[in-house]
């Protein structure tokens, strides 16, 4: 019993000591100094009460395939739509209609299901550089060319880590900051109803989750192996070059491909090639209601990429002018199946992006094409015609971290202004 009444008598002084040194120390006076800035910052930065964060809503969104039964030749699309890493709403792609999250395990998305956590923008790598593969044999690549393609670009976002530190010390101004801004802030949940009370925002959101899926296959995770790198890049070359075809088949190559492979028996090559075109062409209209269908026919058209390298591997002419003709054209296109003999690759621009814990990059080919490019990303745009900003230290690349944007910006106008006058 005495231990139990000198318990509470210790931790009344352990804490009467604990403010007296923060009182001394002028920490709270800090603190509180802290918060008012991020609430003056806040104040200052928070838009118009008729803007709605939709680019919040994207960043963090994340999209759900899964069948109803093994034998369901469709799969069905669900997104999550989150705020801070907790999910608020789901919306069905099919029944057009917004739910509550499912609390719980739910046993067909986890054993059927496959997730598209959210793709978040890290950065921008503006220029570009051949990547040699005549040491491949190796399996590995040389210390100078995995700098340039992994360690150098990511060093473009070691500020993020700094500033998270920073954040730890200086939490006052993100409480401030928060505070000031929670009237427009997707946590909000009055602000979360009036983002799902917006007229056809259904339509929005699928489109959008549909971009999600469309990017997926052009994601390069951190790949140190030269010859599993050369193969998905080169499976990834013809995924993206297909995707533009499919926005301008001027030529009508993929009906004529089509009817060809139809012909030579590769019956799933054929109709997954005709869906992918399909749901390109459907969704490059934007008043068309989406479906799971559309999700589907990337999915597909993916799997078969990645499978066998090319949808001819099963139909190619086996020889003469036939087959000469035929790679020929495949060639012209972009879409010639990659070969053993390549010693280099061309590496050009890209997006640093991350996906969940891990790194990687997306190249710009689809993300500069306004049907490809993602709401959250198009801040990283300079014009109308979709050119891709080069390395802009913005506060972009501080992620959660966007209260600082504002100060960022002070700052680089005080410099220009400084460089201007001397």
């Amino acid at each position: 019993m005495k231990k139990n009444r000198l318990l509470p008598s210790r931790l009344g002084s352990f804490v009467s000591r604990i403010a007296r040194f923060v009182l001394k120390s002028q920490l709270l006076t800090l603190w509180l100094v802290l918060c008012a800035l991020g609430a003056l910052v806040g104040s200052q930065a928070r838009p118009a009460p008729s803007t709605l964060p939709f680019e919040e809503m994207f960043e963090n969104m994340s999209v759900l395939s899964y069948r109803e039964a093994p034998s369901d030749s469709i799969a069905r699309f669900v997104v999550e739509l989150a705020a801070r890493g907790r999910v608020f709403r789901q919306y069905d792609i099919d029944e057009r209609r917004f739910a509550a999250p499912i609390l719980g395990h739910d046993y067909r998305r986890s054993i059927s299901g496959s997730r598209y956590p959210p793709l978040k923008v890290r950065g921008h790598v503006d220029r570009g550089f051949w990547l040699e593969l005549h040491n491949s044999s190796a399996r590995s690549f040389a210390a100078d060319q995995f700098d340039e393609l992994y360690r150098a670009s990511l060093d473009y976002v070691k500020p993020a880590g700094a500033v998270a530190l920073v954040v730890g010390m200086v939490s006052g101004y993100s409480i401030g900051y928060r505070m000031a801004t929670w009237s427009s802030s997707l946590s909000n949940p009055a602000v979360q109803e009036r983002v799902l009370n917006t007229p056809a925002i259904g339509r929005v959101i699928a489109r959008e989750a549909w971009r999600r899926v469309l990017l997926e296959p052009v994601v390069m995770g951190y790949e140190s192996d030269a010859v599993r790198f050369a193969s998905v890049r080169g499976t990834q070359r013809i995924y993206t070059n297909f995707f533009r075809m499919a926005l301008d088949d001027s030529n009508a190559f993929i009906p004529h491909e089509v009817a060809r492979l139809d012909s030579a028996g590769s019956v799933r090559e054929s109709r997954a090639m005709s869906a992918f075109a399909q749901a390109v062409s459907r969704a490059a209209q934007d008043s068309c209601d989406l479906s799971s269908a559309d999700f589907t026919a990337i999915e597909d058209w993916a799997s078969i990429l990645d499978r066998y390298g090319h949808w001819a591997h099963a139909a190619t002419p086996k020889h003469g002018d036939e087959r000469r003709q035929y790679f020929g054209t495949l060639a012209w296109y972009g879409l010639a199946p990659a070969t053993a003999e390549e010693d280099r690759i061309w590496i050009g621009p890209r997006l640093l992006v991350r996906v969940g814990e891990n790194e990687g990059f997306v190249a710009d080919e689809i993300p500069s094409n306004r049907l490809g490019c993602p709401i959250a990303w198009r801040e990283w745009l300079q014009d109308d015609n979709m050119h891709l900003s080069a390395n802009t230290w913005t506060a972009q690349w501080m992620g959660e971290l966007r209260q600082f944007k504002p100060i960022v910006k002070l700052g680089r106008r005080i410099v220009r202004f400084w460089s201007g006058t001397s």
